[in-house]
């Protein structure tokens, strides 16, 4: 079996999907118990006494912070649209005329 042959069998195996957090069916607990400021500590201890699941609280915020980052996921503007927004008159940086 060629070396091209081999890779194409094992992609035709390879799972294409991550595994999905253990985290995925609490997001929405865990992102009500953020809005009413309860720590990330809180709700892994929360999460460990009520529901048998151990999380570190670093793992719970980056779980809340990758699904933030989806969710507030607006297409940036250039550097250049920004500034021609900002201001159109083009003003010496320092007055040197002092």
């Amino acid at each position: 079996m060629s070396l091209d042959q081999k890779i194409a069998a094992f992609l035709a195996q390879a799972d294409t999907r991550p595994a999905p957090s253990k985290l995925e069916p609490y997001a929405e607990l865990i992102t009500q118990l953020r809005q009413r400021r309860w720590t990330y500590q809180r709700i892994a201890t929360a999460l460990r006494e009520m529901f048998d699941l151990s999380v570190a609280p670093s793992t719970i915020h980056n779980f809340q912070k990758v699904r933030q980052r989806r969710a507030s996921s607006l297409p940036e503007r250039p550097p250049s649209m920004i500034s021609a927004q900002v201001g159109s008159v083009k003003r010496p940086r320092f007055n040197l005329d002092a």
